[in-house]
Formats: structure tokens, sequence, C-alpha cells
């Protein structure tokens, strides 16, 4: 395989951008305080969840089987292109090592996706045909968000709605696929071109 094929991985490709930004980094198209923000800077946890989830025999270290699936059928319907670029196994390698609260909020997320799988179409997300998906992104994303919590002590904790969920999916998502060499070359990234302002993302499949 000629070098100017060959995939150089997700660090190198962030370490381009964080040159091109003066060395602050706010990864594109996600929103600034998603938590994958936070784990995409660490380059050298980068490094290690993009080589291991490179693997051909890959096995799901923080995720089930059933969970894996259904983030990556997930992936590929939000972002076309992410099963390709190991987005579900990178997210699974970077959930591995991350605080539990990120952990339990998309355990939740995913739970919530299963669960309006099996209200409205009567299967699990993985078995969903593409147009069912499809459907149900839509109806996902279209929702309002919950109502912020009450900052007062003894309030009650905000309620987080099939939105949110969706936002919380999405933004891991998008972090992983478009921190990959394959997402970054889409935007229109050369290897040796930075972004003076980074393009809009029109993917998504819709469901902005």
């Amino acid at each position: 395989m000629r070098d100017d094929l060959r995939d150089p991985g997700r660090r190198h490709v962030i370490q381009h951008l964080a040159m091109g930004a003066g060395g602050v980094l706010v990864f594109p198209l996600v929103a600034s305080d998603h938590p994958i923000q936070h784990q995409l800077r660490d380059q050298d946890a980068v490094a290690l969840a993009d080589a291991k989830a490179a693997a051909a025999d890959y096995v799901p270290e923080f995720l089930d089987q059933h969970l894996f699936d259904t983030l990556d059928k997930l992936a590929e319907q939000i972002v076309p292109g992410s099963t390709k670029a190991n987005s579900a196994q990178f997210i699974d390698q970077l959930l591995s090592v991350a605080p539990l609260d990120q952990q339990r909020a998309f355990l939740q997320a995913l739970g919530a996706f299963e669960q309006l799988a099996q209200t409205r179409a009567q299967a699990p997300w993985a078995r969903l045909t593409e147009a069912q998906r499809h459907e149900l992104l839509t109806f996902a994303s279209t929702q309002a968000s919950g109502t912020p919590s009450d900052t007062r002590a003894g309030s009650r904790p905000p309620h987080v709605t099939i939105r949110d969920h969706f936002e919380n999916l999405k933004g891991w998502i998008v972090g992983a696929y478009y921190s990959s060499e394959p997402g970054m070359r889409e935007l229109g990234w050369t290897g040796n071109m930075f972004f003076p302002v980074l393009p809009g993302c029109d993917h998504a499949d819709g469901h902005g």
C-alpha cells in the first residue's frame, strides 16, 4: 500500500488539528461540553484506543455484544461510514476508561433507544430495517430536550428525554468518525492542509 493511502490513525489526525488550532483543540462538529471533547485531547489514550479498535477480531471491552451491535447500527445510520472507520470499537475503548458518570449516561442512552425500538417497532434496534431506524432517529431528534435542573439543594434531577439521549450518542459517534482519517478527509483535510474554519457536516442522514 502506498504511504499516501495508509490511514495514519486518529492521533496523527488530532495532532495536526491541534497544530492548526494553535494547540487549543475543540473538536469540530461536536458540542464543546460533550465528554468526547476531553477524551480526544488525550493523544496517548486515543492512540491506544485506535490501535485496539482496528483489531480484525475485535471483542468489546466495555459494552456487551448486544449493546455493541446496537451502537454499531446506530453509528452507521447517524453517520454513514462509521462502521468502516471502526467508530463503535473506538467508542467502546474510550468508554472502558471513561469516568463512571459518562459510562452510566452512555448505557442509559443506548437503553433508551433499545426501549424505543421495542415500543414502536416491536424489535431490538439491531434487527430493525434501515427505514425503521431512520423513522425512529427522526422521531428522537425532533423531540424536546429535558428541562434543566434547578440548582438549589434538594432539587429534582433533570428530566432526560429521548432527544437528550440522541444528542449524547450523536456526540460520541460524530467525534469518533470525524477524528478518523476517513472522516477528516471527507471534510477536505489532506494531511497537510489546516482548516482556517472547519466546514460543517451535512451527514447524520438528516438527524441534526
